[in-house]
């Protein structure tokens, strides 16, 4: 069953229906590959590892506009999204031996400047805050992540043409989980197992 709109969704891949990945895979397209000019292979396999989570934000479906500007079908992007890799997973410059990375961090345009980057990295560290997280920053965003007891573990890096630069957040206190969604009985065979 699909999760009311404003109620955040943590998943495995399995766990996903087939529009709630559809639509991660539209917001991280329109953002890190569009918006940032970026040609990357965002689609790396990681999303399908076990362990991987996503968590993320439904909001109601909307029109969407094709290269062009035209109305060419629907949008199913959440508000915001954030995929968090399984423990020990080494994720770039910032991995470190026992820690969780976070990554693909990122908000709908559309909803940019409300705050919601920062209920989205609230639930990251409310569900896995007590042991450490690291993740890859472009670097005018360490001042955002700082904010949730991020801070710079290493030396800067360009990443696609984007200056970045790794975060540490030590672990603390036990994190307060949001239930994970069980993957649904399904009939079909479950399909195959970046930051």
């Amino acid at each position: 069953m699909r999760a009311a709109h404003g109620e955040w969704v943590r998943a495995s891949f399995d766990a996903l229906t087939a529009g709630e990945l559809y639509g991660l895979l539209q917001l991280r397209s329109r953002v890190f590959v569009v918006e940032q000019d970026c040609a990357f292979l965002d689609l790396d396999g990681v999303d399908t590892l076990a362990g991987t989570e996503h968590l993320f934000l439904p909001q109601p479906p909307r029109a969407a506009r094709d290269s062009h500007g035209a109305a060419a079908g629907v949008s199913l992007e959440p508000a915001a999204y954030a995929r968090i890799l399984p423990e020990g997973f080494a994720d770039g410059p910032a991995a470190a031996p026992g820690a969780r990375s976070v990554g693909r961090v990122v908000t709908d345009p559309a909803a940019r400047g409300g705050g919601l980057g920062h209920l989205l990295m609230e639930q990251v560290v409310a569900l896995h805050g007590h042991a450490d997280l690291t993740l890859n920053a472009q670097a005018h965003l360490a001042g955002f992540y700082g904010r949730h007891g991020f801070a710079p573990s290493g030396e800067g890096f360009d990443e696609d043409g984007i200056p970045h630069v790794p975060m540490l957040r030590p672990g603390t206190a036990a994190a307060q989980a949001v239930p994970a969604r069980p993957a649904p009985a399904r009939a079909e065979e479950p399909l195959s197992a970046r930051r």
